[in-house]
C-alpha cells in the first residue's frame, strides 16, 4: 500500500487570512457599488433648485392727479413690482415680497407686502404685484424698490412638508418713475 505524503502549503496563516479579508471584503462591496448609482440617478430624491430675481418697478399706468380737501394736488402712480421664479424641476414655492418708498436719503417706507404659495413648473413664472404709490409734497417722482424672499416646500411622496427646502433672496434696483408723465 502506497501513502501519498501530505502537501504543505507554502502560504503562511497570515497571508490566507489577508487573501480571504480582501475577497470577503470584495464581495460584500460589490453590491454595494452596484447599488450606488441607481440611487444617484434617482431624480425623486433631489430636491428643485430655485431661483428668484427680482425686476426693476415700472409705471403700470398713472392716477389722475385730484384735489384733495385741503387744495393740494395728490400725485400718484400705479408701480409694477415685478419678479421670476426659475426652477430645475416642478415645485411649490412659496414667496415673501415687500415693497419700498424712499423718501430721502434716512427714510424709507414700506409701502406692501405680498405672499403666496406658488407652482412652477420647471421654467420662469413672472409674477407682478401691484402698489399705488403717493409723491411727496413738492415731487413729481416716486423712488421705489422691492426685496423678494422664496422657499422651495420640499415635500415627501405622501404630500407632507419635511424643512429640508431650499431658499434664495433678491432686492431690484431703486427706480426713480415720474407721476407726472411717462419718464422713467
Amino acid at each position: 500500500m502506497t501513502t501519498t505524503p501530505m502537501i504543505r502549503s507554502r502560504h503562511s496563516f497570515a497571508a490566507r487570512f489577508a487573501m480571504i479579508s480582501t475577497v470577503s471584503l470584495g464581495l460584500l462591496a460589490g453590491p454595494i457599488a452596484l447599488a450606488a448609482p441607481a440611487t444617484a440617478s434617482n431624480d425623486h430624491s433631489r430636491k428643485a433648485d430655485c431661483t428668484v430675481t427680482a425686476l426693476d418697478p415700472y409705471a403700470k399706468d398713472h392716477g389722475r392727479n385730484a384735489m384733495s380737501r385741503d387744495n393740494r394736488k395728490d400725485r400718484d402712480v400705479r408701480v409694477a413690482f415685478a419678479f421670476k421664479i426659475h426652477c430645475d424641476k416642478d415645485a411649490d414655492v412659496r414667496y415673501n415680497q415687500k415693497m419700498f418708498q424712499v423718501h430721502d436719503r434716512h427714510d424709507t417706507e414700506k409701502i406692501g407686502d405680498a405672499w403666496d404659495t406658488v407652482s412652477v413648473s420647471g421654467h420662469h413664472d413672472k409674477i407682478v404685484n401691484v402698489e399705488k404709490v403717493t409723491a411727496d409734497r413738492g415731487e413729481h417722482f416716486v423712488k421705489v424698490y422691492h426685496t423678494v424672499r422664496i422657499n422651495v416646500e420640499d415635500k415627501d411622496h405622501r404630500g407632507h412638508g419635511n424643512g429640508n427646502g431650499s431658499s434664495d433672496f433678491s432686492r431690484s434696483d431703486t427706480v426713480k418713475i415720474w407721476v407726472n408723465n411717462n419718464h422713467k
